[in-house]
């Protein structure tokens, strides 16, 4: 299960039962001799198990406003494409025949389309898990980097680290299983399902004042890194 960060300190995982946060440890010191001020106490809880998440929607808005990418995503409105030849996903019957909500293509560049403001955004999902050892004493620690690639970028831009919008890093020690790593994803899948069916408004060169609703959709997964397994005795991921 994955749970908010904020969540109350004495709050236990609703699959295993287990406390979210360790018990805070009592406190040895005393005052000084020459002063009066009290030891300081720790007053947020730390979690048992934690890992960084980032919103899809924070990092779209900064992606669009550097490196002239809000223009190469507007590159679906005159794509041409040949029949029988498949250079760019965006050629494939799958993005040709995507509906937005209102019944429309998703990827819509008839004069005629509603809105001529809004730009539609396809993205590729990769996850992939990796491990690392620190010391050659220290103990294997395995993670997982969740991540997408905006599709409207030219290929040879598509995969450069500074375009690949992080969301998540799994907390280890151990790979995720396929539960977990879908309990750990249920965040991400909400605000993709907001991004399509209501979208974003957000400031861009084009739009500096925040005139451009921006909707999202999933195209396709994918991995990055060749999956490498290590071995762990935890039994349980409640993530934070």
């Amino acid at each position: 299960r994955a749970y908010p960060e904020n969540s109350p300190p004495d709050l236990t995982c609703s699959h295993c039962a287990i406390p979210l946060f360790k018990t805070p440890a009592p406190s040895s010191a005393t005052p000084s001799l020459l002063s009066s001020t009290a030891p300081k106490v720790e007053t947020k809880p730390k979690p048992v198990l934690q890992g960084p998440f980032l919103p899809l929607s924070t990092q779209i808005i900064e992606f669009l406003n550097r490196d002239g990418n809000e223009l190469a995503c507007e590159s679906y409105l005159t794509r041409k494409t040949v029949a029988g030849k498949l250079s760019d996903i965006h050629d494939g019957a799958i993005c040709q025949s995507l509906k937005a909500p209102d019944g429309r293509k998703f990827f819509d560049a008839a004069d005629d389309r509603p809105d001529h403001d809004e730009l539609r955004i396809g993205l590729c999902f990769g996850e992939d898990g990796f491990s690392f050892t620190r010391t050659n004493d220290a103990g294997s620690h395995s993670t997982g980097a969740a991540s997408f690639c905006v599709t409207a970028l030219p290929q040879h831009k598509r995969y450069k680290p500074r375009n690949l919008l992080l969301t998540s890093l799994g907390p280890g020690p151990h790979e995720e299983t396929c539960d977990e790593f879908q309990r750990t994803m249920a965040a991400t899948v909400t605000e993709l399902l907001m991004l399509y069916d209501d979208g974003i408004l957000a400031k861009t060169p084009k739009f500096p004042n925040g005139m451009i609703s921006i909707q999202i959709i999933w195209l396709s997964i994918h991995a990055f890194l060749e999956r490498r397994a290590s071995s762990s005795s935890d039994s349980h991921l409640c993530l934070l």
